[in-house]
């Protein structure tokens, strides 16, 4: 999965991160992360302040790449949830695994979250809730 030649829109900045890279656009956010990470509420902090820089009061997406395997704490989304302006995340994998994750994901998280094989999709999808 590409990131860079699939979408028309070019970033405004990018962070590299011990836990992985994210890329900031006008109103959402794409983030690729580490193989063997754990996304848990300590190592969230870091995206979740990104999000408070770049979209302080305006609605966001998260979309995540979701080209590595790595483990994701369900009780990180307790976190996440308290971002009132973050309107919707977005996940882009093709792997199986990944359709079973997300439906015990969405759970946790009571806003819109969903599953995309492009991520031209997962971002059309995501616009939809700006």
């Amino acid at each position: 999965m590409q990131l860079a030649n699939e979408h028309k829109n070019s970033h405004i900045k990018k962070y590299i991160l011990s836990i992985g890279e994210i890329k900031i656009y006008e109103d959402y956010m794409v983030a690729q992360l580490n193989e063997g990470i754990t996304l848990n509420i300590e190592t969230v902090h870091e995206i979740i302040l990104i999000a408070e820089k770049h979209f302080p009061k305006k609605p966001f997406a998260y979309i995540t790449v979701r080209k590595h395997s790595y483990a994701v704490d369900p009780m990180l989304y307790l976190k996440v949830f308290e971002i009132e302006n973050l309107k919707a995340i977005a996940i882009v994998s093709s792997k199986f695994i990944d359709n079973h994750n997300v439906k015990i994901e969405k759970h946790f998280f009571n806003k819109p979250m969903s599953i995309f094989k492009t991520i031209l999709e997962a971002i059309t999808w995501a616009k939809t809730y700006l």
